[in-house]
């Protein structure tokens, strides 16, 4: 059960932390996009400016008929002062289309302390494919962070171009960016990383997956790609107190509903115990007014039998006590033929109340007590006592008693009840059938070492259906039967450790077979 418990809670603590842990990557990575937005925000405002500059020297360019060398030098050495990004602004000439590389001039030329001058032969082919007036971007040098924006002026100007050297290191400042990002640029084969050098030193080896955000801006033949990169460590989704918090909470509501689960269980095994409580008592009492009502009512039945039984002995002792008042009063009456006339008479009473005795022990609601049972005497008890009912239904009763007749270790009252009912039904299938040569069979032997009472009748036997329920109480196939007759039987069978069954054999019919421990068995434990 705890081992249980734990695991439910367990399961609900990783449940739940789960959810929390996709809620703070899902905060995390909206954070990220956002913090994205921004810096492309940025770089595009930036590449507009880079844009307008080449345009207002452009512009100053052609004011007059002449090229403004100076005044477009102190815009040049203003515009690079303003902006550290610009690193270098210039105005170059060139002779012959396409370029020759001996034409070459260098008109303006404004750059940082230490920066390599434009190489001009190598903006050839980028003035060869540009129109005036749209600026194009170059990389002079693959694998560094500078590219050069070039602006070609109008043809009735002459052959001019404005020359911008850009650092994608400085479009944006660190500072600019949250403490966790790093910042990549790229254009084309240049590139730069901008941002706190430490988001990728931070990496825990089984830390959250990194982030990126990418963007893609084009703004005045600039195309830069930005890729904003954040790796977030355990400490930055802030779920240790959630988590505990949670775990809390589980715990809690586990409990309480272990609580309320226990409580209800308890209840029900209350309320079960009560009911099958009642309803054994409620068994119990039908029972034991079902097999005194069964006892009554069959002696009802054989009332007749009964009559006839008593009949016998007492017109014996009748015309025995007359003989002997007649001898009594002759004068020369040989005393031994009176004692024979005597003793006849007292066999004929013994035999009277052997049988008054059979009808008040099968009638009698006497409690049970296990004890030497004689069953084949028992057996022709139930025979006679049930001779006249089935000689009126036309059914033979065949009575097959081994030799020495088996001693069981049961009450012999309820024993001979247990016959009664099973005689009885076979009687009512027989009747029911319709068939000739009616015959039932009880046969009292030794099987398996326990005593044996087999009843079997030649009828239609018991519905498939019904095989398996036979002894349920409240089950019957009878159109009057209450279910109860076999229930009781089982109930007296199973009381004295037996055991009842009920079979349809081969050869036709139903066979019902009661086992019950022999007396010398029981006494040899004793």
């Amino acid at each position: 059960m705890a081992a249980t418990l734990l695991a439910a809670w367990v399961a609900v603590v990783l449940a739940g932390s789960s959810v929390l842990y996709r809620q703070a990557l899902e905060r995390l990575r909206a954070e990220l996009e956002g913090a994205a937005d921004i810096a492309a925000g940025l770089v595009s405002q930036r590449l507009a400016q880079h844009d307008a500059h080449l345009t207002s020297l452009a512009a100053l360019a052609q004011r007059s008929d002449r090229i403004l060398v100076d005044e477009i030098g102190q815009v040049a050495g203003a515009i690079r002062s303003f902006y550290p990004r610009i690193e270098g602004v210039d105005l170059v000439a060139w002779e012959g289309d396409p370029p020759e590389p001996a034409g070459w001039r260098t008109l303006v030329s404004s750059h940082r302390a230490g920066l390599e001058p434009v190489a001009l032969p190598q903006l050839a082919p980028v003035l060869a494919s540009a129109q005036p007036g749209r600026p194009v971007s170059s990389v002079p040098r693959p694998g560094r962070s500078r590219y050069v924006l070039v602006k070609r002026l109008p043809s009735a100007v002459g052959r001019f171009a404005l020359v911008l050297t850009i650092d994608l290191a400085e479009l944006v400042a660190g500072e600019e960016l949250p403490a966790w990002g790093q910042l990549e640029l790229r254009l084309g084969p240049a590139s730069a990383r901008v941002g706190h050098g430490g988001a990728a030193a931070r990496a825990e080896r089984f830390g959250p997956p990194a982030m990126t955000a990418e963007r893609m801006l084009d703004n005045a033949g600039q195309p830069i790609s930005l890729r904003l990169v954040r790796q977030p460590g355990w400490s930055d989704l802030a779920l240790l107190r959630p988590v505990a918090l949670l775990a809390a909470v589980a715990l809690v509501l586990l409990g309480l509903a272990v609580l309320l689960a226990v409580q209800r269980r308890r209840a029900a095994q209350a309320r079960g115990e009560a009911e099958r409580a009642r309803q054994a008592t409620r068994l119990s009492e039908r029972e034991t007014a079902q097999a005194h009502a069964a006892r009554v009512n069959a002696m009802g039945e054989m009332a007749s039998g009964i009559a006839h039984e008593l009949n016998q002995p007492l017109t014996a002792l009748l015309s025995q006590s007359q003989a002997a008042v007649r001898l009594a009063g002759m004068p020369a009456t040989d005393p031994a033929v009176m004692r024979r006339v005597l003793e006849a008479n007292v066999q004929q009473a013994r035999r009277a109340a052997d049988i008054l005795d059979r009808m008040r022990a099968y009638v009698s609601a006497r409690p049970p007590a296990a004890g030497v049972c004689e069953l084949g005497r028992i057996a022709m008890d139930m025979a006679e006592l049930m001779r006249a009912d089935l000689s009126a239904r036309e059914i033979r009763l065949e009575l097959d008693v081994s030799t020495p007749p088996p001693l069981a270790w049961a009450d012999p009252v309820q024993v001979g009840q247990v016959m009664h009912n099973l005689i009885r039904n076979a009687a009512d299938a027989l009747a029911g059938s319709g068939q000739e040569n009616r015959h039932i069979v009880l046969r009292v032997d030794e099987a398996d070492d326990m005593a044996r009472i087999v009843v079997s009748d030649n009828g239609p036997g018991v519905a498939a259906d019904m095989l398996p329920h036979v002894f349920e109480p409240f089950r019957s196939d009878k159109p009057d039967g209450m279910g109860l007759g076999l229930a009781i039987c089982e109930s007296i069978v199973h009381r004295f450790d037996g055991r009842i069954e009920a079979a349809n054999p081969s050869g036709g019919g139903a066979a019902f077979t009661v086992l019950l421990p022999l007396a010398r068995r029981k006494e040899h434990a004793s």
